[in-house]
C-alpha cells in the first residue's frame, strides 16, 4: 500500500480524502526523514505549498533531491504563481483541495510509477562519478575486467568503436590500471602529416627551417608510461613504417638527429574506421595493425547499452554544474526514460552535449522531460539494435575468450567462416536487421554482408 508522508508542523489534508482514496498516512517532522533512504516506489510525499516558506525548506528541498524523490504540493485554491512557483522549486505535480478524489489519485499512481521507472534505472546506487569507465551493463563490466588484466602489462592494444563512444576513457582506464607514469594523447587527424612525425619522435634544432631549437618527440614525452595515439587510421601511409619499427624496437630518432634514443612506453591506439577495409584499399599497412593490435577491445555504442544512460547522465549533469555554476540536483527519470528511446548516433559525446546545453539554458533543481525535444531524424529506436550489447552473448556461445580475440573485434582471424556467418546472422537477427550496425561489430562492410544474405549464406 503507498504511504503518503505530510509534515507534522503544518495542517495536514483533511483524513476523509485519504479515507476515500485508499491510502495510508503518516507524518514526518522537521528534516530528519529516515524514509528517504528506503528504496521503495510506495513512499509519496505531499507538501502543502506553506512549506515551502519556512526555514527549514531549503535543507528538506535539498534532502529530496539528493534522495531522488519527487514531492507534491497542494493547497486550498492554486494560483498561477504558486504553480509556477511549486514546480519551479522541483514538485512533481500541485494538487487543489477542489480536485476531484480521481484526479489526486492519478497524481500519487504518477509519482509512484515515476520512482518505479528510477529504481529500475539507477538500482537504487549512489552515483559513481569518480570512475573512469561510468556504467553497470554486463559490456561494461565485462570491459572493465579485461582492463584489469590488461593494465599491468606492456601489451598493445587496439581500441574500436564507433566515433564518440569514449575510446580515450578507455585508453585512460588502462594506464591507470597499471602504469604511474604519463599519460600522452595524440590525435593523428589533427597534425599535418608533414609534421606528424616531428611530433611523435621529435626534431633537433635546425633540422628544418623553423626548427629553431630541439624538441621532444611525444614518445620520449611519454617514458615510463602510455602513449596514446587516437584515429590511428587517419596516419599517412609513409609515416607508418617509422612507427612500425618503433614499436618493433622501441628505439626511435628524431628528425636531424644522429643518434637513436630508447624509451620504455606503452602504445594504445584507437580508430573508429574498418581498418580491415583500409589494408584491403592500401591505405594502413597491415603489419601495423598486426603491430597495433596485439589486443583488441571492441567499446559498445551506447544504443547498445541503455542501462548506462543513467549514471552517465548524472556524471555529465555533475560536470556541468560545475563548468556552468549551476546547482540543478537530479534528472526527472521520465527524462531518462525519454533519453532510453533514443538512438544516440553521436554516442557518449553526444549525450554529454545534451546534458551540457539543457544544465546552460534552463533553471531549476530538475532537469525535465519536456525541457529535450528528441531529434525527430534519429529518433527510431526501432532501426538500432538491442538494448543490451551481443557482443559478450556472441562469444560466449562461440566458447571463445571475450573480449580478448586479437586482432580486431568479431572480425579478427579468431573467427572461422562458419563462426562469422553465424554470428552475423544472429546480430542481424537481434538488430532488426541493421546491416551497418551488424557489419561494424563484425568489422567488416556492410556489402559483404548483404552479398551473403543475397547468396543465400545467411538462410
Amino acid at each position: 500500500m503507498t504511504n503518503i508522508f505530510h509534515p507534522s508542523e503544518f495542517e495536514c489534508v483533511p483524513a476523509g480524502r485519504f479515507k476515500r482514496l485508499g491510502l495510508a498516512h503518516r507524518t514526518f517532522s522537521g528534516t530528519n526523514i529516515t524514509e528517504l533512504t528506503q528504496p521503495t516506489r510506495e513512499l509519496v510525499y505531499l507538501l502543502p505549498l506553506q512549506a515551502m516558506d519556512a526555514k527549514t525548506w531549503p535543507k528538506l528541498r535539498v534532502q529530496f533531491a539528493r534522495a531522488n524523490r519527487p514531492y507534491i504540493i497542494w493547497l486550498e485554491k492554486p494560483t498561477t504563481h504558486d504553480v509556477a512557483r511549486s514546480m519551479r522549486d522541483g514538485a512533481c505535480d500541485v494538487l487543489s483541495l477542489d480536485d476531484s478524489d480521481e484526479r489526486w489519485r492519478q497524481a500519487i499512481l504518477a509519482v509512484t510509477e515515476s520512482q518505479k521507472i528510477w529504481l529500475q534505472v539507477y538500482g537504487g546506487r549512489p552515483l559513481s562519478a569518480e570512475d573512469v569507465l561510468i556504467g553497470r551493463s554486463e559490456a561494461i563490466q565485462r570491459l572493465q575486467q579485461t582492463i584489469d588484466r590488461l593494465g599491468p602489462t606492456d601489451v598493445c592494444v587496439l581500441i574500436q568503436g564507433e566515433s564518440g563512444v569514449g575510446k580515450e576513457r578507455v585508453a585512460s582506464a588502462l594506464h591507470k590500471a597499471g602504469h604511474d607514469g604519463p599519460f600522452v594523447a595524440l590525435n593523428c587527424a589533427a597534425i599535418p602529416k608533414d609534421l606528424l612525425e616531428a611530433e611523435l619522435f621529435g626534431v633537433e634544432r635546425g633540422a628544418f627551417t623553423g626548427a629553431l631549437k630541439a624538441r621532444l618527440g611525444l614518445v620520449e614525452q611519454a617514458n615510463g608510461g602510455t602513449l596514446f595515439l587516437d584515429e590511428i587510421g587517419e596516419m599517412e601511409i609513409g609515416v607508418q613504417p617509422k612507427l612500425l619499427r618503433f614499436l618493433e624496437t622501441r628505439k626511435a630518432r628524431r628528425i636531424g638527429g644522429e643518434a637513436e634514443y630508447r624509451v620504455n612506453v606503452r602504445v594504445v591506439s584507437a580508430t573508429n574506421r574498418n581498418l580491415d577495409t583500409e589494408i584491403t584499399e592500401n591505405r594502413f599497412r597491415a603489419d601495423l595493425f598486426y603491430r597495433l593490435a596485439e589486443l583488441t577491445l571492441q567499446v559498445p555504442p551506447l544504443r547498445a547499452r541503455t542501462e548506462d544512460i543513467a549514471e552517465l547522465a548524472l556524471a555529465f549533469l555533475k560536470k556541468a554544474n560545475e563548468r556552468f555554476g549551476k546547482n540543478i540536483e537530479m534528472i526527472e527519470p521520465a527524462l531518462i526514460s525519454r533519453f532510453q528511446q533514443y538512438g544516440w548516433p553521436g554516442n557518449v559525446r553526444e549525450l554529454k552535449s545534451t546534458i551540457d546545453r539543457m544544465v546552460l539554458l534552463f533553471d531549476g533543481p530538475i532537469l525535465r522531460a519536456p525541457w529535450w525535444d528528441m531529434p525527430e531524424n534519429r529518433q527510431s529506436k526501432a532501426s538500432a539494435p538491442p538494448l543490451a550489447s551481443p557482443a559478450p552473448t556472441a562469444y560466449s556461445e562461440m566458447d571463445i575468450a571475450a573480449p580478448l580475440a586479437a586482432p580486431g573485434s568479431y572480425g579478427s582471424p579468431v573467427l572461422n567462416t562458419k563462426q562469422k556467418l553465424a554470428l552475423a546472422k544472429k546480430l542481424l537477427a537481434e538488430s532488426d536487421n541493421n546491416y551497418s550496425w551488424a557489419a561494424g561489430q563484425l568489422g567488416i562492410n556492410s556489402s559483404t554482408l548483404w552479398r551473403w544474405r543475397k547468396s543465400g549464406k545467411l538462410d
